[in-house]
């Protein structure tokens, strides 16, 4: 039972998710993500935004995006090793639910 239960999870995932182009593209935007993620973490709590020389509420309201754009950036120029280590992943999830789908599963 639990074999059948692991080949409709790889199956599902398969379907989702089909070649090795579609899966570097995923595997890029993920790596997009968290790096988002990191360089937000790297904002510091000295907020001068209401200063004089600062942007007030605009600047806080778009810093996200101009993270996502670092982010961006920086996978786009070799990323940091993330996407890579996804998309060899994902080709060995896909991989094995080849494998499985083409061996048929015992009937219970």
């Amino acid at each position: 039972m639990s074999a059948n239960i692991v080949a409709q999870t790889l199956g599902s995932i398969n379907s989702k998710i089909t070649g090795e182009a579609h899966a570097d593209k995923v595997a890029k935007q993920f790596e997009q993500m968290v790096l988002s993620q990191l360089l937000s973490f790297s904002d510091t709590d000295n907020d001068m935004s209401d200063s004089e020389f600062g942007g007030g509420a605009g600047e806080r309201a778009f810093k996200p995006f101009l993270y996502d754009e670092y982010a961006k950036a920086i996978s786009h120029t070799n990323g940091v090793g993330i996407a890579t280590a996804v998309k060899g992943e994902i080709l060995k999830i896909q991989e094995a639910a080849q494998k499985t789908q083409a061996i048929p599963l015992a009937q219970e």
